[in-house]
């Protein structure tokens, strides 16, 4: 797990930490609670849906990703204080308790749809509806769709492969 994944799994529990046990008006709790409440929440929920290419080279994409943090972070603060004022039990240190566990379960769970290595996968026999699915080529009489521009893109194939099952649905 990377730094930056360490650091906003725990990012929550040290704000919580800040509130616990330190005064009120003291500088270091507003700081730490600040910059949880804006940048945290919605730095581990984008995460889940940012593409990784050239993320840390483009400064327009650094820009990007640092203002919807901003916005889906107030977001979720917003909608987690909401839901503990209608409850009637809100508190800072609930409010905070809520963003810290939420935090922390995106920044330590997987990302989704990353993979831990290379997949086998065994050939499908021709006569399957998932075989038609896997096609990467178009069929030998030319009909039908075939990939973009020659290459078969995974949005293409996901496509495919769902249709073959609609299909196979169908007909039963």
């Amino acid at each position: 797990m990377s730094l930056l994944r360490w650091g906003l799994a725990s990012s929550g529990w040290v704000a919580l930490a800040a509130v616990a046990f330190l005064p009120e008006a003291a500088v270091l709790r507003v700081i730490l609670t600040t910059a949880f409440l804006l940048v945290c929440p919605g730095l581990t929920a984008l995460r889940w849906g940012a593409p990784t290419s050239a993320r840390a080279t483009d400064p327009a994409i650094l820009l990007e990703t640092a203002v919807l943090a901003l916005v889906v972070s107030m977001s979720l603060s917003v909608l987690v204080a909401e839901a503990l004022f209608l409850s009637g039990v809100f508190t800072v240190t609930r409010a905070l308790l809520t963003l810290a566990v939420l935090t922390s379960l995106l920044a330590m769970l997987p990302r989704p749809g990353g993979t831990r290595g290379p997949v086998r996968r065994a050939a499908p026999d021709d006569g399957s509806p998932t075989a038609v699915a896997d096609r990467t080529e178009p069929p030998a009489g030319g009909g039908g769709a075939g990939p973009i521009m020659g290459v078969a893109t995974a949005a293409g194939l996901t496509a495919r492969r769902f249709a073959a099952a609609v299909v196979a649905g169908v007909r039963r």
